[in-house]
Order: structure tokens, then C-alpha cells, then sequence
């Protein structure tokens, strides 16, 4: 349950073009927009109204200047993990929202598309194996949303049973460590 979170990060960023929906490292991220990046391309053809961040690092920069091309890239990739962070706040706050919201004609966009699939998520017949990438990303964000969660009772999706599975990894974790030690312990006691 909680894999697509803890490997969340470990790849090499990859952005989803907003408008031509083309997977590239090297793109344009807006802060100002839940969710919006666009390629090169589209960012040069199409434009945006927003003042937009240049995220990823292509080839052509990679093989600029030794070490001020290393910072660059570090800069950029610390560009793309906050605005990831951001984006992954704001996903949860318009959950939040959504989970609040009586009003079936909500003017909110994020509203609405959480609304379906919190109701998607509900009835899946899919999620039991694995297979839907609609209910993993719900799943995700639930996840990301629950390791810092103090709230008793939350109204995000989920959290409530994530955090005791959270805990009970963490039980577990620290039961084989003190196993681990006391092993370790006695080892040296039979070898000294």
C-alpha cells in the first residue's frame, strides 16, 4: 500500500506536457497552476498566461560548463521536487475541499474531477489487483497526506487506516532492529 509513495522520487523527473501530453525531462513547470507543465515546444508554440519555471535538465545543458552546469542542475532539481511538493499540496488541499463540498455545482474544476474519483476510487473493481492508475494516484496522495497527519478524525480519504499501517510498519521496524541488536549482543558475548 504504501509502495508508490516510498518510491515516489527515486526516478529521474519526468513531466507530462499538459497541452501534447509528451513525457520530457526538460520542460516548463507553473506555479501558479495545479498540475500544468508544458514541453519546449509547446512552451515556445503555445505560451502560457502565467509566468512559468524552467524545470529538468536537458542534453544541451548537461554538457554545458563542468561545475556551474552541476549547480544549475542541482538548482533545477530542487525547482522540480518544491514545485512537485507544491503541486502535491495543493492536490490535498483540493481533496480536502472536495471532501467538504456539499455543493454538486461546485465552480472549483479540481472540485468536481475529485469528487469522481474518490467516487471511482469507491467502486474500482480494479484496485483489488493492482491495476488502476486512477486509484494509485489517489492512494499516493492519501499516503503522502497521512505521514504528516495529526488531525483525529481526518477527512482525506483513507488516512485514518494508512497512519495505522504507518504505525505498525514503524512496530515492526523497531522490533527487528531490537531483535537485531539483541543478536548482535549475544554474538559477542559468545565470541568474547
Amino acid at each position: 500500500m504504501l509502495l508508490p509513495m516510498h518510491s515516489q522520487g527515486q526516478d529521474r523527473c519526468v513531466l507530462t506536457c499538459t497541452e501534447c501530453k509528451q513525457r520530457v525531462e526538460t520542460g516548463w513547470h507553473c506555479p501558479g497552476c495545479q498540475d500544468y507543465d508544458l514541453c519546449i515546444n509547446c512552451y515556445n508554440t503555445k505560451g502560457h498566461t502565467h509566468e512559468m519555471v524552467k524545470v529538468g535538465l536537458g542534453p544541451d545543458e548537461e554538457a554545458e560548463g563542468g561545475d556551474e552546469g552541476g549547480n544549475q542542475g542541482e538548482r533545477q532539481s530542487r525547482s522540480v521536487r518544491e514545485a512537485r511538493r507544491l503541486s502535491i499540496l495543493r492536490s490535498i488541499q483540493s481533496l480536502r475541499h472536495a471532501r467538504h463540498c456539499g455543493d454538486a455545482n461546485c465552480p472549483r474544476n479540481d472540485c468536481q474531477k475529485l469528487k469522481r474519483v474518490v467516487l471511482h476510487a469507491t467502486r474500482c473493481q480494479r484496485k483489488a489487483i493492482g491495476g488502476c492508475p486512477v486509484c494509485k494516484q489517489l492512494l499516493a496522495l492519501c499516503c503522502y497526506h497521512a505521514k504528516e497527519c495529526q488531525e483525529n478524525p481526518c477527512p482525506i480519504p483513507l488516512c485514518l487506516s494508512i497512519k495505522q499501517k504507518i504505525r505498525e510498519q514503524r512496530l515492526r521496524l523497531r522490533q527487528q532492529q531490537l531483535r537485531l541488536r539483541q543478536q548482535q549482543i549475544g554474538n559477542r558475548l559468545l565470541q568474547g
